[in-house]
């Protein structure tokens, strides 16, 4: 009997080591369990286990090879944190901590739960301390997993390693299927946001509203712009737009070249200018797509931990997975992306011309950024999110306006370089949009304006002017035919006419640019006019000279005259060549915008006086109505006393 023994503990130890073997030759075989059909061992446990690794992959979620999260594991999780992070520090608390919990499970927990969760994320992260310190090849971590005794991004991440470590896969994918994830971790973005209906000018409930960012959307901006500035200062670094965004596949901001695919099909994309940079005078920066420089990140595959083998050699041992450098979670296997910082003005500038681009697109890239509005906050568990207070945005206490404008003319250097003068661009060789699709771009100023633009003795205070304007081509005008063209004029009217009773629009004014020194130029921005503007859309003509002592202009009593004419305010002169910041055509634009005695509609004076009219109509109208319906029941009133109340009733509800 002793013999027996002897000679099955070297088989038994000599099958460990195959098993072993195999297992760090095949990293995706997780688990290994003896059984025996013909003796009925363990049959259950294998197909239990089977079930469990076909409804539960472990493939999108952990790289076995690199010992790490999958990068679109990393980035779901990152987002995931960012969404119950509503106080914008960065850090878990146990409040957010028990929210989490209660969001997926339904289920609170009790401070003792958090505490034990803590001393085993601390256990977790001593391990792996160790390792690394025994490992000459291992870089040191560079973040803690708790500060302040909150959860940092770094822990977080560790507890989902931890999970997947100890095979329980049903964790992490519940996770992910509670909050919108597939299978192949895509993101699914309900459709109350990604609606259609929300970007169609055609729709019948047009809503232009919806075409402006609402204070919960500016708040979660800003709490982001504040949470990620890492240098304290007043900008946005390269890096720090780059942490922003890597929830992305494409760690790049939405107006950039990555708007080219987002906004397939829209109205209007982002200018993009390669070879132009805006002048580090201005206050803000310009929409135009920084220069992108490209760099390769590369890290190095951490060993994997030996398995082992319960002495029994009858439950599973499931080849322990080489815990995750969170480090390094945030590398990406694709070329990373160095962008221009962004100052504060300039981060929320781009964010409102996006919003004006596609309003439902906007609010999805909000949401894939965490922003899910107050649905979180409204949970038991959770405080309400702190709202960023005006004195800690850099001129949260200055006015501000927001000027959104279609450029409309003949296509040339003229339309062109009115846009770039606009934005404080200053270059000798304006390039000629190419495209056929309308393109957006836009800057932010500081100018000194009167408070109150309707009084004209008042002392001036500093503004902040966003500027988002949209170039048309001539191209999108000629190429049409006359059924696109009656197309096109609709759309013009969802952007340019007030769709209800509050007076929104989502363009204030149509500029119509010509050149002063040629006659088929003014002859295109009248013929625009009469085609595509209706008699409700706010316009301003801009004629340019080339420069300010040019005095060509053969036909100036005609468009001083076709003004005059339609009531409109006479046409501004530019000059090409002078400097457009703080200009007399940015305080025209001002004035067009924010001055009620401003003639920008045609015949506008008239309209109110005859709207007056009829109103006045309405109400007299309405007071010999009530005068007739008033005798009419005084007589019959009489002829009660003289009859019945039946016979009155009956006069008046007369049944059959």
């Amino acid at each position: 009997m002793e013999s027996l023994e002897q000679q099955q503990q070297p088989n038994a130890a000599r099958s460990r080591q195959q098993i072993i073997s195999l297992l760090q030759r095949f990293k995706f075989v997780r688990q290994c369990i003896k059984c025996s059909a013909k003796n009925l061992l363990h049959v259950d446990d294998v197909f239990n286990k089977a079930k469990v690794a076909v409804m539960y992959p472990i493939k999108p979620l952990y790289d076995l090879v690199g010992g790490r999260l999958t990068p679109a594991c990393s980035r779901a999780f990152t987002r995931i944190f960012r969404m119950f992070d509503l106080d914008r520090d960065g850090l878990l608390s146990d409040d957010e901590l028990m929210a989490f919990q209660n969001k997926i499970w339904g289920a609170t927990l009790i401070g003792r739960d958090v505490i034990e969760w803590k001393k085993a994320l601390a256990h977790h992260d001593m391990i792996i301390h160790r390792r690394e310190e025994a490992s000459v090849e291992s870089d040191p971590r560079s973040e803690d997993v708790m500060v302040n005794d909150k959860v940092t991004l770094t822990g977080f991440l560790t507890i989902i390693d931890m999970f997947i470590s100890q095979n329980r896969l049903e964790v992490p994918w519940t996770v992910l299927w509670t909050l919108g994830y597939d299978d192949e971790l895509n993101l699914h973005i309900p459709e109350s946001i990604l609606s259609p209906e929300c970007d169609d000018l055609d729709a019948i409930n047009f809503d232009p509203s919806a075409w402006r960012l609402n204070a919960s959307e500016v708040d979660f901006l800003s709490s982001i712009f504040y949470q990620f500035q890492s240098d304290g200062g007043a900008m946005l670094s390269s890096e720090d737009l780059n942490s922003i965004f890597s929830v992305f596949p494409i760690p790049l901001p939405p107006w950039s070249v990555r708007s080219k695919q987002l906004l397939k099909g829209c109205f209007s994309i982002p200018r993009i200018d390669e070879d132009v940079t805006p002048p580090t005078s201005l206050v803000a920066g310009v929409t135009f797509d920084p220069e992108i420089e490209e760099h390769n990140i590369t890290s190095a595959d951490p060993s994997p931990s030996s398995p082992s083998i319960s002495p029994s050699g009858v439950t599973i041992s499931s080849s322990p997975l080489p815990s995750i450098d969170v480090s390094k979670s945030s590398e990406l296997d694709f070329t990373m992306h160095a962008i221009k910082p962004l100052t504060y003005l300039s981060w929320m500038n781009n964010w409102h011309m996006f919003c004006t681009l596609s309003p439902s697109r906007c609010r999805a890239e909000l949401f894939s950024l965490g922003h899910v509005g107050d649905i979180l906050a409204r949970s038991k568990d959770l405080h309400a999110a702190p709202t960023v207070s005006p004195s800690t945005i850099p001129d949260g206490g200055t006015k501000t306006i927001f000027i959104r404008a279609l450029v409309l003319g003949s296509n040339g250097h003229t339309k062109r370089s009115i846009i770039n003068n606009l934005h404080g661009i200053h270059h000798h060789d304006y390039a000629v949009s190419s495209s056929s699709q309308p393109e957006t771009s836009c800057s932010v100023v500081k100018v000194m304006l009167p408070n109150n633009m309707n009084k004209s003795m008042q002392n001036e205070i500093e503004t902040v002017v966003h500027l988002i304007v949209t170039e048309i081509p001539s191209s999108y005008y000629l190429a049409s035919s006359a059924s696109e063209k009656k197309l096109l004029k609709k759309k013009f009217s969802a952007l340019l006419e007030k769709q209800n009773a509050i007076g929104n629009r989502v363009y204030d004014v149509a500029m119509l640019v010509f050149d002063t020194g040629d006659e088929q130029s003014w002859g295109y921005a009248k013929d625009i006019e009469s085609n595509l503007l209706t008699g409700n859309m706010p316009r301003i003509f801009v004629g340019t000279r080339e420069n300010q002592h040019d005095s060509s202009s053969p036909s100036v009593c005609e468009y001083q005259n076709h003004c005059k004419s339609m009531d409109l305010e006479e046409p501004i002169g530019v000059s090409l060549d002078e400097t457009m910041v703080d200009s007399p055509l940015l305080h025209h634009l001002v004035r067009c915008t924010q001055d009620a005695s401003f003639r920008s509609i045609p015949h506008g004076e008239r309209n109110k006086r005859l709207a007056a009219i009829k109103r006045k109509c309405l109400w007299f109208g309405s007071v010999v109505s009530v005068s007739l319906v008033v005798v009419f029941v005084f007589k019959e009133t009489k002829k009660v006393e003289r009859g019945s109340w039946r016979h009155f009733f009956q006069r008046l509800l007369p049944f059959n």
